[in-house]
């Protein structure tokens, strides 16, 4: 007979829940370099410390950072090594500075190609739709969504559209308006 579980232990068990690592290892031949990489989806804390870490940017450059700091926390392996969020290491560019293995990572990220950025965000977001995609298949409609829930999605788009058009209109009235007089 097993020996039952604890509270404590169970709890201990559900740490990191959901983290998945893509099944392919990621090559990237660019510019005389190689790199493989492995990437998972990440914790939600790790995403809201993104989110936080780039609030004073706006537009594309608040994305871009947004970008680099979740991609720093989605690298798992790297040619071969794994990496745990525990490591220290020097700093790519501040020669003796020892810092996370993440800052490390994002500072990195910040130096690649928009294009290399972009094609591993683009890997990032199909890996986590093929985890939440599983993850809706396992259930039936009625728990994933209420038909309240639906109905309340419904009207907050209707309502959005009709703002949406409100504003268009204003924009072309008040557009059109100097033309009118003249």
């Amino acid at each position: 007979m097993s020996e039952e579980l604890t509270i404590s232990q169970i709890i201990a068990d559900l740490k990191g829940f959901g983290i998945e690592e893509n099944e392919e290892i990621l090559t990237f031949d660019v510019g005389g370099k190689k790199i493989n990489l492995r990437i998972s989806n990440i914790q939600t804390e790790d995403e809201i410390n993104a989110l936080l870490s780039a609030e004073e940017f706006k537009g594309h450059m608040w994305i871009q950072r947004v970008r680099c700091e979740i991609l720093a926390h989605a690298i798992s392996w790297i040619n071969g090594v794994k990496i745990t969020g525990d490591e220290i290491v020097e700093h790519p560019t501040r020669k003796g500075l020892e810092v996370n293995v993440r800052i490390a990572l994002r500072d990195i990220l910040r130096t690649f190609g928009t294009e290399v950025l972009t094609i591993l965000w683009k890997i990032f977001m199909v890996h986590n739709q093929k985890i939440e995609d599983r993850l809706v298949e396992a259930f039936p409609d009625s728990t994933i969504m209420t038909d309240f829930e639906q109905r309340f999605l419904q009207k907050a788009i209707e309502e959005m559209e009709e703002v949406q058009k409100e504003i268009v209109k204003s924009s072309i009235s008040a557009a059109t308006e100097p033309l009118e007089k003249e």
